[in-house]
């Protein structure tokens, strides 16, 4: 190792660790910038980071843009692009700080690290997200037979995804206890294995989209866990069996085990074999999320219920619910249709029914709890 690579690699470790002890940033938050850091130092051949300078910064800038990727376009996203960039910014800006830089990098060519005004708005714009409409999920629940372990599974499975919204990796890592079958009260609970975002603790249970069926399914799949002996500690939705009887390198493709998935890939394969099943284009796990606050977002909530559902799907913000995931992918041409539609409606003025107290103890208990 050269003195260069190793001064490279020590200062990038004091970063890294300002970023998890100083900031609190989750590992994989960690991991993205240690990629970022990672283009920098291909594209200048591993140089002392003290070298840094604007002509450099515009000429990673281009370079970055110009890379060949596995993308529709055959470049990298703008997007992905915007977000080395704001990456490697917050590190050259940290590293202008540290007393051996401090007089070799100077902060106003740091801002050379930049996409175009356009280019930056465009990629903070986001893409259009590729949503299921409720008829294409419940064509593929109903496609699913349900005759075996592994099909009953996989039907409660994108049920239960349906009806609560949660993330797929909170659902994989999921125990029998972190469900009440008495109250339908979800605890996705990091102390017990649930991976949420962020590590968050999320109370939550099963929004009412108007199709019982899903619930139902759910349901049946819990209490049939518990009649074949699944214990608090077990998943609710385990793994295949990949061994079974007493041979060697056998494999079940109808029988669970009693063991969670290592990872979200083996579910999101259930995602894939389900909608080609039936017929319908792949969506991935995360869609599912969007389409539950799309069809909510349609009704006449109050600004209580938008904050009951927003805290449901661990959101702090009610306007990360209701804008990036519900109004936030509405188009032009849908917005001409609602405004063209509102003639044709007459408020009564009376608004959605008056809650009973029972629900007006569930919202209350969902507010004050600190998620």
């Amino acid at each position: 190792m050269t003195n260069t690579t190793y001064e490279n690699e020590q200062i990038k470790r004091e970063f890294f660790e300002q970023l998890k002890g100083g900031q609190g940033f989750a590992k994989s938050s960690v991991r993205a910038f240690a990629e970022a850091i990672s283009q920098w130092q291909t594209f200048t051949n591993n140089e002392d980071f003290s070298t840094y300078n604007k002509t450099k910064a515009v000429a990673f800038t281009e370079w970055i843009a110009s890379r060949k990727s596995k993308t529709v376009s055959g470049k990298i996203a703008l997007v992905t692009q915007y977000n080395y960039l704001r990456r490697i910014k917050r590190f050259f800006e940290w590293l202008s700080e540290q007393p051996s830089y401090k007089s070799k990098i100077h902060k106003s060519d740091i801002e050379f690290l930049r996409l175009s005004k356009k280019d930056a708005r465009v990629a903070r714009s986001g893409t259009t997200k590729k949503m299921p409409a409720f008829e294409d999920v419940k064509k593929i629940i109903e496609s699913i037979d349900g005759k075996t372990e592994i099909a009953m599974r996989d039907k409660a499975l994108i049920c239960f995804a349906f009806i609560t919204g949660a993330r797929i990796s909170a659902i994989v890592s999921l125990k029998m206890k972190s469900f009440d079958i008495d109250t339908k009260q979800i605890d996705q609970n990091p102390g017990d294995g649930v991976r949420t975002k962020n590590s968050k603790r999320i109370l939550s249970t099963f929004f009412p989209l108007g199709w019982n069926e899903p619930e139902q399914c759910f349901m049946e799949w819990y209490e049939y866990l518990q009649a074949k002996g699944f214990q608090s500690e077990d998943p609710i939705f385990p793994a295949t069996l990949s061994s079974f009887g007493t041979g060697e390198n056998n494999f079940s493709k109808e029988a669970i085990s009693k063991n969670f998935w290592a990872s979200t890939s083996a579910a999101r394969k259930v995602y894939e074999k389900r909608c080609l099943n039936a017929g319908v284009p792949y969506f991935h796990p995360h869609s599912f999320r969007h389409l539950v606050v799309n069809m909510l977002s349609k009704r006449r909530l109050t600004e209580e219920e938008k904050r009951a559902i927003s805290l449901n799907l661990g959101h702090e913000n009610v306007a990360t619910t209701f804008g990036a995931y519900g109004y936030g992918s509405m188009s032009n041409e849908d917005a001409v249709k609602i405004v063209q539609k509102l003639n044709d409606t007459v408020d009564d003025g009376k608004g959605q029914p008056p809650l009973t107290a029972v629900e007006k103890t569930a919202l209350k208990k969902l507010l004050d709890r600190d998620l």
